[in-house]
């Protein structure tokens, strides 16, 4: 039908030539050319009606890109009647010049490749300044060409607006956690807040709430506004008339000042300003104007309450914000002050700082501590399980061998070893999670990270929720710190698994993303390919002032005693860290989404250590070497493994006696040490005293501590390793055949 309206304007129906053979021919195609014809009618008259009552905009252009239909929506869009608009282009419609063109451009499009297009576009019409999503699609003629160009437009200006200014709230979280002073403070303020509201000019005056005097004013203009004479600058807050109210904390909406009452009289300086409508908006604190915001625009605009809500959701975090860094500068000088009164204050204010930041630190370690607190039901299960193999295995090989029965004890020992293998990685990730480090990162597979918590993560959550991991294939690897990503998510298992307290799904999902400019700038990253991990649940959902302080640390929505507020705030830092960022995506009751976006990173990551064994390992020619261990089980089982591949082992059981084999004249060759040692001397302080007698000793490491945290915070030199504990025989006997073998340190 919408072939119909492919001409200029709608005309009569066209008589197809006739010759009638009769009076009676000629009445019947009368009488079918009518019925033809209202039929014709009806159905216009249907689509019509149908097209004027739907919200959406509804067109068609002919091939000279004139309009031969508009629907009444789009009419009252255009102010303009039929009779006005029908047989004109866009450019006489009053359209942006770069807007017409679009548009010509895409219309040529479609008739060229007879396919959609489809796009969105800001437009300034009588509903004033609008967002539009909209699809071009061409109407084929009976010959299958083109004729005409319809499109359907939609207004999408409210999810556009509610999308934007999400995040600017995310945004100025962001930067007010990391402002230092209040000129930082009101200037991001200001520039949030315009961008967010697409306004021309927005100043934010901060006060001192004694005096009444500004102590900080930031202001923001968009590009050809002019940046001075606002006026808040000519005429106190806001205008004539209005500054009373606003003392009082009464907020002031003018939609124009030439037919507002309160601002008529000064219209002519507000034009010559560039201003048409304003917002002026207090924050008050103790019954004290403590912020002032203005909003203005060189347009006619109806200000909304979700406009009001926003500047006033910021207005609140600003000021929370000043009240910081107020405190922070009075500390500072009071801090000053002391110093100058008195030499030895200042010793006792460093150590004040000192504390502090140690407590800090210490409730950071104490999040940690908490997460492992919520794996320490599943973990005491499973290592209950794995001692009951292996206690019920070696009972039954005693027995065996006391009977004198040697057939299947392999058959004992391998679940032995299997319990023993099972207890350590359980044992090394605990460690992983616990232990204080900075980022150790490393290309990383994060499939097979999760993989390896799965189990983890299942007692964890209970029997009351469903995991579903879900990874990508082909996935990217991406260099970040292993157990850092670990301590992520499972903060973010533990936060869903709070969120369903019924129970339900969580989800674990990966993938490889592209991040284009537009949504780099959307979702604060750099351009290019990303790693995304998601944790999703079907849970509680939050509220979108919620989701606009997730990250702030100590913030938490839990009763008293049951969180920190610190989980969701790590992990945001641990993200930044990487060069990545996480976003929350929820509704209430509909559950939340957790992404965490990593860079990808070029190199694979390293593959699974192959099983290792004896076979291959030469026989040492009598090298010697000293074991340093303070229990006498791990130093006899090191010294059997070294008789049996031909070294000479020499013992010692701590620290002190151990440097002084090392300060004579014997032959030593390799010094295998535990990190922990009693004596006063441990293994790293072992370790560098003797490479100062011995720059080119060879050493390692044996410990039963997680592998980056043995050697404290130091790092480990040429010619050094580590073999965490347990280990099997064999794994230390290649691993001593490889350091004795390699190149002098």
């Amino acid at each position: 039908m919408l072939s119909d309206f492919s001409n200029k304007s709608p005309g009569p129906a066209q008589e197809t030539p006739m010759v009638p053979d009769s009076a009676a021919d000629l009445a019947q195609a009368q009488a079918d050319l009518a019925r033809l014809t209202e039929e014709s009618d009806r159905r216009r008259r249907f689509y019509e009606t149908f097209l004027s009552t739907t919200p959406d905009l509804s067109y068609v252009w002919d091939l000279n890109h004139r309009f031969t239909y508009a629907n009444r929506v789009l009419l009252e869009m255009w102010g303009k009647t039929w009779d006005e608009a029908i047989g004109k282009n866009c450019l006489e419609l009053g359209y942006e010049p770069w807007h017409a063109e679009m548009h010509s451009r895409e219309i040529e499009q479609v008739r060229a490749t007879k396919r959609p297009v489809r796009g969105d576009v800001p437009f300034n019409g009588a509903f004033g300044r609008r967002i539009y999503d909209y699809i071009l699609f061409p109407v084929l003629g009976p010959d299958g060409e083109v004729e005409a160009v319809a499109g359907t437009t939609r207004d999408v200006t409210e999810r556009k607006n509610a999308e934007a200014r999400q995040l600017a709230l995310m945004t100025i979280a962001d930067e007010l956690r990391l402002a230092q002073d209040l000129a930082s403070i009101a200037g991001s303020a200001a520039r949030v807040i315009g961008e967010a509201l697409t306004a021309h000019r927005v100043t934010y005056k901060i006060f001192d709430i004694a005096s009444g005097a500004v102590l900080e004013q930031g202001e923001w203009v968009f590009h050809g506004a002019r940046p001075h004479d606002s006026p808040l600058d000519q005429h106190g807050h806001g205008g004539a008339g209005a500054g009373p109210g606003l003392a009082q904390g009464t907020t002031v909406l003018v939609n124009d000042v030439a037919n507002d009452p309160r601002t008529a009289s000064l219209a002519a300086r507000y034009r010559e300003l560039g201003i048409a409508s304003f917002m002026d908006i207090p924050t008050m604190k103790d019954d004290a104007l403590a912020a002032l915001i203005h909003v203005s625009s060189n347009e006619v605009r109806a200000w909304t309450e979700s406009d009001l809500a926003l500047v006033d959701e910021v207005g609140e975090r600003v000021r929370s914000a000043c009240d910081r860094i107020v405190s922070e500068q009075a500390l500072a000088a009071s801090e000053a002050r002391l110093r100058e009164t008195n030499e030895s204050l200042e010793a006792q204010v460093l150590a004040r700082t000192k504390a502090l930041m140690a407590t800090e630190e210490a409730l950071r370690q104490s999040q940690k501590i908490e997460a492992i607190g919520q794996l320490t039901g599943g973990l005491a299960h499973d290592f209950n399980n794995l001692l009951g193999g292996i206690m019920g295995s070696l009972d039954l090989m005693r027995v065996r061998m006391a009977q004198g029965r040697r057939e299947g004890l392999e058959r004992y020992i391998d679940v032995a070893l299997r319990g023993v293998t099972r207890a350590a990685s359980l044992t090394q990730r605990l460690l992983a999670f616990a232990r204080r480090q900075t980022l150790d990162p490393k290309p990383t597979d994060v499939n097979r990270l999760i993989g390896g918590m799965e189990e983890m993560l299942r007692r964890t959550i209970g029997p009351s929720i469903e995991l579903e991991v879900v990874g990508a294939g082909g996935l990217w690897s991406t260099f970040v710190d292993a157990s850092q990503l670990e301590s992520a998510l499972l903060n973010l298992c533990i936060n869903s698994r709070d969120a369903m307290p019924d129970g339900g799904r969580l989800t674990i999902e990966t993938a490889n993303k592209w991040v284009d400019d537009q949504w780099a700038r959307e979702r604060d990253l750099s351009p290019g390919q990303y790693v995304c991990v998601s944790v999703t649940d079907t849970g509680t959902g939050m509220a979108p002032e919620v989701i606009a302080r997730a990250f702030d640390p100590f913030f938490t929505t839990k009763p008293i005693g049951a969180g920190t507020g610190l989980g969701l705030s790590m992990v945001y830092g641990f993200a930044r860290q990487s060069g990545g960022q996480i976003r929350i995506y929820s509704e209430l009751g509909q559950g939340t989404t957790m992404s965490v976006y990593l860079p990808r990173h070029h190199q694979d990551a390293d593959e699974r250590e192959e099983p290792e064994t004896t076979e291959g390992l030469k026989n040492g020619s009598g090298e010697i070497v000293l074991v340093v261990d303070d229990e006498a089980p791990i130093r006899m089982l090191v010294a059997e493994v070294l008789s049996d591949a031909g070294y000479v082992a020499i013992e010692a059981s701590d620290g002190p006696s151990a440097l002084r084999i090392i300060q004579s004249k014997a032959r030593i060759d390799l010094l295998i040490t535990d990190v922990g040692l009693p004596g006063g001397i441990n293994g790293r302080q072992l370790a560098d005293a003797s490479r100062a007698v011995r720059p080119e000793l060879k050493i390692l490491f044996v410990t039963g501590y997680a592998e980056n945290a043995a050697v404290g915070n130091g790092h480990l030199e040429p010619g050094m390793q580590v073999l965490t504990k347990p280990f099997k025989m064999d794994t230390l006997a290649r691993r001593i055949q490889g350091i004795i073998e390699s190149p002098p340190a």
